[in-house]
């Protein structure tokens, strides 16, 4: 006989097979999906967007790592309650907690730098007047100097996005901008280098417990976040 693959009917879904701890590979792929749509974002939009992907997903993926460990392997429990415990007390891996704890509740907690209009930078001519409309558009009256200056335009700096002081209701708390990680000093508090970070802790750990409990797991590198 000829062995043939199983057709999948129009509209039915193919079972997926899944590996140990592939589910929360996923998550970890999800939130550095986030993380490029961060550093890509044309808008506070498209970056809250991302910032809201990364924050869930990291949570997601602790989730998902820490079940299925403990129910395949005995003594997975008490060593990853090390690192449970260190999450508890590390300064950004708790506001990475509480910003999605501020995100399951509609809330996006990002706040953003004043931004500045610089009129007909590097122009070289006569600027008599200025009208700006809400849809982002404008219209200078200008005349330039020189016949091959380029006409005046209006450029928008600044306005980046910035971690704020979170405020827990609940427990009356309020989580600043994380300073340390690991008991490391961390030079860079943007969104973007905060998510790396937590990011980068957490495959530091899935790469450790496939080391040690994992030895028949085959993990391509290429699938998790460096």
């Amino acid at each position: 006989m000829i062995r043939r693959k199983i057709e999948i009917a129009p509209g039915a879904l193919a079972p997926a097979v899944r590996q140990i701890w592939s589910a929360a590979i996923e998550k970890l792929d999800e939130a550095e999906f986030g993380l490029t749509q961060m550093a890509n974002a044309q808008d506070s939009i498209e970056f809250e967007q991302g910032w809201t992907r990364s924050i869930d997903c990291l949570e997601e993926f602790w989730t998902r790592f820490f079940d299925e460990g403990k129910k395949s392997f005995s003594s997975f429990q008490p060593w990853a309650g090390v690192f449970d415990a260190a999450r508890k007390k590390d300064p950004l891996l708790i506001y990475l907690y509480q910003a999605r704890h501020q995100s399951q509740h509609g809330r996006i907690s990002l706040e953003y730098e004043e931004g500045s209009l610089q009129i007909a930078p590097e122009f070289n001519g006569h600027v008599r007047g200025l009208e700006i409309f809400p849809d982002g558009t404008f219209e200078l009256d200008a005349t330039s100097g020189h016949p091959l200056v380029r006409e005046a335009s209006v450029v928008f700096s600044g306005g980046n996005a910035k971690l704020p002081s979170i405020y827990n209701g609940k427990y009356k708390q309020i989580f600043n901008p994380p300073l340390e990680h690991r008991g490391q000093l961390i030079n860079d508090v943007s969104p973007i280098q905060v998510i790396k970070l937590g990011l980068n802790y957490y495959v530091a750990i899935l790469n450790q417990a496939i080391e040690k409990f994992g030895h028949n797991v085959l993990k391509d590198e290429d699938a998790v976040a460096k």
